[in-house]
């Protein structure tokens, strides 16, 4: 099997996750911190969006990384040019390749798609990009018209293609026989890779249906970050690759729950305890059953070791908490008791634990709100504020 791509889009495709932005220090944090972990490829921005974004980019490309940096760019001459001029050595072309978006978005018909992107591919590749062709809403669009689009893309100069499950509705059954459709067309020179979005909590399983099926550039974000419902977690996809899969990937496990955290605290994306691989509760017991027999052996309720990504197991005193882990905990501290001790004393722990109540809960829960409301939203009464002003109509 071969190795896999890792394809980056946390500055571009994380920073489009509703309410985030991230500044020119938290994108060159991000950017390093990917490096150090051994992403192969990274798609630093869209440099169409603004100056800032410009500025950004050319920042993130001047940092001297051993991955290249890429940006991303819609059908138009002008845009590989600023990208040009950041300094990018990659471009990730955006090609619409279903029927919705060729007759929606851009108002063309199938040939004037291909004459469209045969010009700017081709503009792209004078200019010494390597063209990624990013066949966006591949999952709603003809197989047959994705292969052909695909082969003359290679015909045209593209380097790689990278397969879109735009709105995240693909299955892992149906995704995997898209590969193998479009691996079977296509030029073996052409790359094959994939960027799957969550919508229905699919994205990765679906990277790794078509890594099983050739795709070999995979594209993810830290934490999962993305438009909507956002795309499939860099920590999820190299975790599968290296239990599922036994695919190389070249990402340093270890360096996963630091990636993790970083994004946290850059997006104000906050992940929730249970989440996989990096998740607070990831590798957290408290029911009883479960403790006694990760006392006995660590491998009973345990599919992934924690030392693998850095991270250590620990017990949770609680509702569920049986005397196995008291006396483990107690034993660490050279403690003895006898059973009615031990009795007594889990009896008491449950206790404190219903004392203590849901207050906290709500109050969290009441905070939380209001975050998502105010920091991860833009204020109705500014925006008015805002266009009042400009029009001159404030009294």
């Amino acid at each position: 099997m071969d190795k896999a791509c890792i394809v980056d889009s946390t500055l571009r495709e994380g920073e489009q996750t509703p309410g985030v932005h991230f500044t020119l220090e938290e994108k060159i944090s991000i950017a390093r911190e990917l490096d150090r972990a051994g992403v192969a490829l990274l798609d630093a921005g869209m440099p169409s969006v603004s100056a800032e974004e410009r500025d950004s980019i050319t920042a993130i490309t001047s940092l001297g990384l051993a991955a290249p940096v890429g940006v991303t760019a819609r059908l138009r001459r002008e845009e590989v040019d600023l990208a040009a001029a950041c300094g990018a050595s990659e471009l990730f072309l955006i090609c619409p390749v279903s029927p919705l978006h060729i007759r929606s978005r851009l108002g063309l018909d199938a040939d004037g798609l291909l004459e469209l992107a045969a010009d700017v591919l081709r503009y792209g590749t004078g200019l010494g990009f390597a063209v990624n062709l990013v066949a966006e809403d591949a999952s709603r669009a003809e197989p047959a018209f994705v292969c052909d689009v695909l082969k003359r893309a290679h015909a045209w100069g593209a380097c790689r293609a990278m397969i879109c499950d735009t709105v995240g509705i693909m299955d892992p059954f149906g995704m995997k026989t898209l590969i193998e459709k479009i691996r079977s067309f296509v030029p073996e020179a052409l790359a094959l890779g994939v960027h799957c979005h969550d919508d229905l909590g699919l994205a990765t399983a679906n990277t790794i249906a078509a890594a099983q099926a050739g795709a070999t550039c995979l594209s993810v974000t830290v934490n999962g970050l993305g438009e909507r419902a956002g795309n499939a977690p860099l920590h999820e996809v190299i975790v599968a690759l290296e239990k599922l899969l036994g695919m190389e990937h070249g990402i340093d496990m270890h360096r996963l729950y630091v990636l993790s955290r970083l994004a946290e605290r850059c997006s104000g994306m906050f992940l929730p305890p249970n989440t996989p691989v990096v998740g607070y509760n990831a590798f957290r017991h408290e029911t009883g059953i479960h403790i006694d027999g990760l006392l006995k052996n660590s491998q009973t309720y345990t599919g992934l070791d924690p030392a693998e990504v850095n991270c250590t197991q620990s017990f949770v005193l609680g509702k569920h908490t049986g005397t196995s882990a008291v006396r483990h905990m107690m034993q660490q501290r050279g403690y003895g008791a006898t059973g009615a001790q031990l009795d007594t004393i889990l009896r008491r722990i449950k206790e404190h634990k219903a004392a203590a109540g849901k207050g906290a809960i709500r109050d969290m829960a009441d905070r939380m709100e209001h975050y998502y409301e105010n920091s991860l939203n833009f204020p109705g009464a500014a925006f008015w504020e805002i266009v009042e002003e400009v029009l001159g109509r404030r009294e």
